[in-house]
């Protein structure tokens, strides 16, 4: 199974490395990589996207100052510069964190364990 998944990152060199990072998992389809964290959640909602990577600093906003604005209905896994916004994350209940740049041995056991998570959910509730 695969997980559809939307990239939110204004840098274009770090949209670029988690895009390549995203291409290479085998668990994970990109469905779109966005600079514009709006056009970035209005694609999580049309695409019915599965997992959010989000960029804690994004142009003139934060990722969670959108969290404050909006549900958002796909896993969140934060990423950012600087370690100082893990607390963060976690006090808005997230828990997946990577410190940019990410590398791919990181990232790669990050998602594994988002995917499990999320196939633990769908047996669960016997999603198909």
């Amino acid at each position: 199974m695969t997980y559809k998944t939307v990239i939110i990152d204004d840098s274009s060199v770090q949209r670029l490395a988690t895009t390549f990072l995203v291409k290479n998992h085998p668990r994970l389809a990109l469905i779109g990589a966005y600079a514009d964290p709006y056009e970035g959640i209005r694609a999580v909602y049309e695409k019915r996207a599965d997992i959010l990577l989000l960029d804690v600093l994004i142009d003139d906003t934060t990722a969670f100052e959108l969290l404050d604005s909006i549900e958002i209905p796909a896993t969140i896994l934060i990423n950012s510069t600087w370690e100082k916004y893990k607390s963060i994350a976690l006090s808005y209940g997230i828990n997946d964190f990577l410190i940019k740049p990410i590398p791919k041995k990181q990232f790669d056991t990050k998602i594994d364990q988002i995917t499990l998570r999320l196939m633990k959910l769908e047996a669960y509730y016997d999603i198909p």
